[in-house]
């Protein structure tokens, strides 16, 4: 049964007013790429219908018109009119405006904004455009393998621009909300075959050069988690850890599931302290892209890399110390044993 129409701003049935509609640039951006791809989403071996690719190919067209104005909004406010010398705060307010196609707001974010875009994610966007344009306008009739490649490509532009281009200069509420989205983002994003496979097709050639320190990632589960003496962070979903133990520990347990031995066991931990750079991130069982069948000692927070012949035990905790280095304990157990004189 239909619900009795309710006033705009008047009380629900609970008591409650409804709350406002309210999409800011980046915000309404972002809430049609989360409908994107929990539309494209599948379980293994199920297809997308095409009725809901449809409306996927319409919301991410949308999507990316929204998102390249909301970069050009943040250059200057009268970049988003199609004609920015006829532009008034107060037409901008009231949304009363004509706004720049999106061949004109790649052009701005180019000579005006100076944005380096790739002339392949231009042209992904402008095919994707032209599907728009006939789904909406006209009729289509296409391999639908060809439409979700369509999207997959502009997906693939997507996660590096609002990661490089729209998260800078955000106020810190304004970033814990993108990123709050973008992990819902993440999430799907192992459910879109074309995706994985437009984007790890992309990435193939750096993360070759990088194969040694390179892990399943436990965001989005694809083998692009590189650590390279820096934050932890994923080429192909993007998501980075401020903290290496945090990524060495969902690493852990997310992806070989293994986890630190109960109270009172005597098991060995999964992640160690590493004895190069004294965290707690020496994951002692990687699976590297390089050797992706053969256990690799491997620091989260330093990179660095051990043979099993490189390591020894301290005597106390077991912790891990460089054969050769004639030390019996960790710095840790060293500073507690000269406390207790």
């Amino acid at each position: 049964m239909a619900k009795a129409p309710q006033a705009a701003n008047g009380p629900s049935a609970g008591g409650n007013p409804r709350p406002d509609v309210n999409f800011p640039l980046l915000k309404n951006g972002l809430d049609y790429l989360v409908d994107v791809v929990d539309s494209l989403a599948t379980d293994q071996g199920e297809q997308v219908d095409a009725r809901t690719l449809k409306y996927a190919v319409l919301h991410l067209q949308a999507g990316v018109e929204v998102l390249l104005k909301a970069r050009l909004r943040r250059e200057h406010w009268s970049l988003v009119f199609k004609k920015p010398e006829n532009a008034t705060r107060i037409r901008l307010t009231n949304g009363d405006f004509e706004s720049c196609t999106t061949d004109d707001a790649f052009i701005r974010l180019k000579q005006i904004a100076g944005l380096s875009l790739q002339d392949k994610d231009v042209a992904a966007v402008k095919q994707l455009a032209r599907t728009r344009n006939a789904l909406q306008h006209y009729e289509l009739t296409a391999p639908a393998a060809a439409i979700e490649t369509r999207a997959a490509d502009v997906l693939n532009f997507l996660l590096p621009f609002i990661t490089d281009h729209l998260l800078p200069g955000l106020d810190e509420h304004q970033t814990a909300d993108v990123h709050q989205t973008m992990a819902v983002i993440r999430a799907q994003l192992r459910g879109i075959e074309s995706f994985i496979k437009t984007r790890m097709d992309d990435l193939r050639a750096q993360l070759q050069l990088v194969a040694a320190t390179t892990v399943v990632c436990p965001e989005c589960a694809q083998q692009a988690l590189v650590l390279d003496a820096d934050l932890p962070s994923c080429r192909f979903c993007l998501k980075h850890w401020e903290d290496p133990s945090e990524a060495a520990a969902e690493y852990a347990w997310l992806i070989l599931g293994q986890s630190g031995p109960a109270p009172g066991d005597e098991g060995d931990a999964p992640v160690r302290v590493c004895p190069n750079c004294s965290n707690e991130t020496l994951v002692m069982q990687a699976l590297t892209a390089a050797a992706p069948h053969q256990d690799t000692i491997l620091c989260f927070a330093c990179a660095e890399v051990y043979a099993d012949t490189a390591l020894t035990s301290c005597q106390d905790c077991d912790n891990p110390l460089p054969v050769g280095s004639g030390d019996l304990l960790c710095p840790d157990c060293t500073a507690a044993a000269f406390g207790r004189f």
